[in-house]
């Protein structure tokens, strides 16, 4: 799997630019695109669809739900899953 880190970009590193076409597109698109790119999808979208979709509000919040993301993505490349079945078993159980 891949490995993810989405606090990689930070304020001493170089940030990835967005293309005046990526822009043009961002503001057709109403903040939301998805790339298809040589067969590797993305989706590309601004910080306020982003905050509506996980629904955050302040800094902190967004950082938060970052960290919580980073977390969970770690946990999943350390092997630390459970099949989706048998949380759903247990919580019928609870």
């Amino acid at each position: 799997m891949t490995k993810h880190c989405s606090s990689c970009y930070t304020d001493t590193m170089l940030k990835p630019r967005l293309t005046e076409e990526q822009r043009n597109a961002l503001d057709q698109h109403h903040g939301l695109v998805e790339v298809d790119e040589e067969g590797r999808k993305y989706i590309l979208m601004s910080i306020e669809i982003y905050r509506d979709m996980l629904g955050v509000g302040t800094d902190e919040e967004l950082a938060a739900s970052l960290k919580a993301l980073d977390e969970g993505l770690a946990d999943v490349d350390a092997g630390r899953t459970r099949p989706f079945r048998d949380v759903l078993s247990e919580l019928d159980e609870a």
